[in-house]
């Protein structure tokens, strides 16, 4: 199937947001501590409307934020 590519675009960026289901199981958390998190604003989210979204970037960019890395000796 061949959309216009407006309608591409417009599948594609709504691909890329993730609900709260989605990303407490990406990263393998309760929704409740995701919602934790997003009130205490310890992670970034995208809100349209009343919806909380997550974009991958801003899942990646956490884990690397919160990585502990090994001693170097």
């Amino acid at each position: 199937l061949h959309y216009p590519l407006r309608r591409q675009r417009q599948m594609c960026i709504r691909d890329r947001l993730l609900t709260i289901k989605e990303t407490a199981e990406a990263l393998k958390i309760s929704v409740s501590t995701l919602y934790r998190w997003i009130h205490q604003r310890k992670i970034e989210y995208v809100k349209i409307g009343s919806r909380v979204l997550f974009t991958d970037e801003m899942l990646n960019d956490y884990i690397k934020k919160n990585t502990v890395t090994t001693k170097q000796t």
